[in-house]
């Protein structure tokens, strides 16, 4: 790199090339690239004022932004949709969302578009939760002697992952799992 007054094209090129070099892999957020673009600023870079640096890392994430590379709105509902398919509860998105650095009004916004135009997201994501976890309708083993006991344990699993009572009871109460993979195909359609 140059030495002298014009150093920041240098840096603005090397910042943008490693932003570009992170997304072509990685879908992300600003926060995660500006994360990304400090960690490599303080390795590689620690030459130049943190001040010129910060700048340029600001200009390098906002060029990201109107070629359309980063968008947290894009990527909230994309997150969204696939912890939902995982069977995560709307709260356990929520705190998902928050670690990526999204702000709350982007994650309270995409939250209530996606459950509004989407019916029974919880209720999916429940059944999903209860399909890979083996409890309620796909439990392989016999209740006895203590179903009380074993439907308790159920409830505390979908509590610890974020599903009210309501929606636990309403997937426990599901009799089979025959009856259970329907409800999902037509909650899909």
């Amino acid at each position: 790199m140059k030495e002298n007054k014009d150093h920041s094209v240098d840096v603005n090129e090397a910042l943008m090339n490693k932003a570009l070099s992170y997304l072509s892999k990685f879908s992300s957020t600003e926060n995660k690239l500006k994360t990304i673009l400090n960690s490599f600023s303080q390795k590689y870079l620690s030459s130049i004022k943190k001040d010129i640096l910060d700048n340029e890392i600001i200009f390098v994430i906002q060029k990201c932004k109107n070629f359309g590379y980063i968008d947290d709105e894009k990527f909230t509902k994309t997150k969204i949709e696939n912890y939902i398919n995982l069977g995560k509860s709307k709260k356990n998105i929520v705190f998902n969302l928050k670690n990526y650095g999204i702000n709350d009004l982007t994650i309270e916004k995409s939250i209530e578009e996606y459950f509004n135009s989407h019916k029974d997201n919880d209720f999916k994501a429940a059944i999903i939760f209860i399909r890979k976890k083996n409890i309620g309708p796909f439990f392989k083993k016999s209740l006895e002697p203590n179903p009380d006991k074993l439907f308790n344990k159920w409830y505390g699993s979908l509590a610890r992952a974020g599903f009210n009572f309501e929606i636990s009871k309403k997937v426990l109460n599901i009799k089979s799992s025959f009856e259970a993979e329907n409800i999902l195909c037509n909650i899909d359609n």
